[in-house]
């Protein structure tokens, strides 16, 4: 694994452990925010919508970009707005600084996709995807234990954790990754974007793979962001057993998914 194959495999696995970060603190934020369980659940929400929404626009613009320079300012304001979810004082800032690391990531997972091809050698260039689809993988597995296990110390850690390495990760991408200048048309920008999303659209199978990746999702999303909270309250576990319980699950949900794409 190359300088810059680990580079974006500690990128994924940084954003897809922050995804989920808050899942298993939710029993906690619960309390110390005064809010209901059901409640509580928006601020996993709120992460998602940030970079569902930005997302759609954030790929189409970038490819008129420097990459580099899109991923480095995404990961400032990844960063940045991570850090601050450690310092919220209330379920409101909480839920404005989850919108704003989601809307970061959105800048910064779409220009690894689109890099890796102009990085890496054609021959290399489906392994290297698999080294940075694996980094969102053992997100799951290991990240979200890891963020409940310093949550055991104090529910702000995680948070400070992964704003300290997505710096680190900054100052990587400063260094390690060249420039990434694209040679787009920058006319009509507004109008290219809209053109790609209807030819994409117009293609039925492609329309196939992205409504299952929704449906996906969002049994992803409502399965993994109540986990703490059903492990808590149905089960009496600490935030740090949870931790244990999910390493477990992402053991069993992985082997599942692997056994699946064999046979």
């Amino acid at each position: 694994m190359n300088n810059i194959t680990f580079l974006f495999f500690s990128i994924m696995f940084l954003i897809g452990t922050d995804t989920f970060l808050i899942s298993p603190l939710l029993p906690a934020l619960t309390k110390i925010y005064h809010i209901s369980a059901d409640v509580s659940g928006w601020m996993v929400s709120a992460y998602a919508l940030g970079y569902a929404t930005f997302a759609l626009i954030a790929g189409p613009i970038s490819d008129y970009l420097d990459r580099k320079k899109v991923m480095i300012f995404g990961m400032i304001g990844f960063a940045i707005s991570t850090f601050l979810c450690g310092l919220a004082p209330n379920f409101w800032t909480m839920m404005l600084f989850r919108l704003l690391a989601g809307i970061s990531a959105a800048f910064i997972t779409p220009q690894v996709w689109a890099s890796i091809p102009v990085l890496v050698a054609p021959k290399n260039i489906v392994k290297t995807m698999g080294y940075t689809t694996a980094g969102l993988s053992l997100s799951q597995m290991i990240g979200i234990p890891i963020g409940s296990y310093l949550a055991a110390m104090s529910w702000h850690a995680p948070f400070f954790a992964i704003a300290c390495c997505s710096v680190i990760l900054m100052i990587g991408l400063l260094f390690i990754l060249p420039s990434l200048p694209t040679s787009s048309n920058t006319t009509n920008k507004r109008r290219s974007i809209i053109d790609v999303y209807l030819r994409l659209f117009k293609t039925p199978t492609i329309t196939i793979y992205i409504i299952a990746y929704f449906i996906f999702q969002t049994g992803n999303f409502a399965a993994f962001s109540f986990i703490g909270s059903w492990l808590s309250s149905d089960f009496q576990l600490h935030i740090a057993e949870v931790g244990t319980a999910m390493i477990a699950l992402g053991l069993v949900i992985h082997s599942v998914l692997f056994l699946a794409i064999t046979l």
